[in-house]
């Protein structure tokens, strides 16, 4: 990949990781304003550690996309971006647009996700 097409990736994934680390702040901060507030009945109480529940794992499925763009950035760096690291073939920089930390390339993602269903399906 040239020089200036991984300059381009590299800018989209440092604004993806600042606007991830923004949420995961706004979701951290959220849930602490949740504990501090008052519980007046247990319904209340329910309902916020619900809601609290469903803010810690949003946090975390972003801090999981933090550590794949975290990975891509490093990729770059080590000059294997852009490659499937199943089967070393060039991902395609359309797939690259959708998702730039993409580790996989079409068919080995396709085929990683076939295999996951076929072993929950046992």
């Amino acid at each position: 990949m040239k020089k200036d097409r991984l300059k381009y990736f590299k800018k989209k994934l440092l604004d993806i990781r600042k606007e991830l680390v923004g949420e995961v702040e706004k979701s951290r901060q959220y849930s602490h304003e949740e504990v501090d507030g008052d519980v007046p009945d247990i319904n209340d109480d329910a309902s916020r550690t619900y809601s609290r529940q469903v803010i810690l794992e949003l946090g975390e499925r972003e801090r999981e996309q933090i550590k794949e763009v975290d990975e891509a950035i490093e990729r770059i760096e080590n000059g294997e971006y852009g490659f499937c690291i199943e089967c070393g073939e060039e991902i395609s920089e359309k797939r690259l647009e959708l998702i730039p930390y993409a580790k996989w390339c079409v068919d080995c993602k396709e085929k990683l996700e076939s295999k996951g269903k076929n072993q929950q399906s046992m």
